[in-house]
């Protein structure tokens, strides 16, 4: 089917044990499934403890019908939307970011891993993830669009899209762009799709808009992951609404678009790219 499916070995578990008390359950499905895929989270950067186990089945099993419908329309969602994906950018080269299908324990509900340079960049999708944080009633198309974006990106400008420490420029625009090409490929998605369902930065007033844009322009070079924090990160609180970069990175890739196709910004890189992202930023920031 294109990706490693570790739902049918949860499930089996999951399923025998709804009779047990919670702690025998936490035991069972860390014998029977989270012990024995240990390397498969390692690898996904997620630490599996009895105890976040434990935390996340009692919300987990209010959703777990909604979770088991989305794992069964998951594989000829993934194939319709790769061939959606492929036609689009037909250069991406689908073999470099292998696909993993797993409970995330509400870490994610995608999630990208990179290895190292000239290592493949994993991809791993949550369906309990998705559900959590998209609604029971789901279409992961754009989610598709926006982490299969990010694997090509990483082919096409490494430099930025692998960096473990970029600029705030730069980590802005690997948001931002994947979230046009989201836009893109599904051109009949609502603004809240595009945005990841996220209602509230979809609803964020001009005003905080161009208030973030001279933010960024302020910290434009830096380096530090915490400069990017007030624009990317889910868990910010302050003037404007988290991940507030991934809307801004949007109005400048759809300004920078008018001109240039989505293959050739995927391919600008370190130095190019600030020259020709600067001063969209700062027209965003005045208009």
């Amino acid at each position: 089917m294109g990706f490693t499916d570790l739902m049918p070995a949860f499930w089996k578990p999951y399923d025998e044990s709804q009779t047990l008390v919670a702690t025998d359950r936490v035991k069972r499905l860390m014998a029977e499934f989270f012990e024995p895929n240990a390397a498969a989270y390692r690898l996904a950067g997620v630490a599996v403890t009895p105890q976040k186990v434990g935390a996340w089945l009692r919300t987990f099993d209010d959703i777990s019908d909604a979770t088991r419908s989305l794992h069964r329309a998951f594989a000829a969602m993934y194939a319709g939307q790769q061939a959606q994906f492929k036609q689009a950018l037909p250069d991406f080269r689908v073999e470099v970011s292998p696909v993993w299908l797993m409970p995330s324990l509400f870490f994610f509900d995608a999630h990208l891993e990179p290895q190292g340079p000239g290592q493949p960049l994993p991809l791993f999708f949550a369906p309990d993830g998705i559900v959590r944080y998209h609604g029971p009633n789901a279409n992961p198309a754009v989610l598709f669009a926006h982490e299969w974006f990010h694997c090509y990106h990483a082919q096409r400008a490494p430099l930025i899209s692998l960096d473990p420490r970029p600029r705030v420029h730069e980590a802005l625009w690997v948001e931002g762009l994947a979230t046009y090409a989201s836009e893109q490929i599904h051109p009949d998605a609502a603004l809240t799709q595009v945005l990841l369902d996220d209602a509230q930065l979809a609803a964020t007033p001009p005003a905080l808009l161009r208030t973030a844009a001279r933010a960024v322009l302020e910290v434009w070079d830096r380096e530090d992951p915490a400069a990017s924090t007030p624009f990317l990160d889910m868990g910010y609180r302050g003037a404007w609404p988290p991940r507030v970069g991934y809307y801004v990175g949007l109005l400048a890739a759809r300004q920078l678009g008018q001109n240039t196709s989505l293959q050739a910004m995927a391919g600008w890189d370190r130095g190019v790219l600030s020259k020709q992202l600067r001063p969209i930023v700062e027209a965003l920031s005045r208009s």
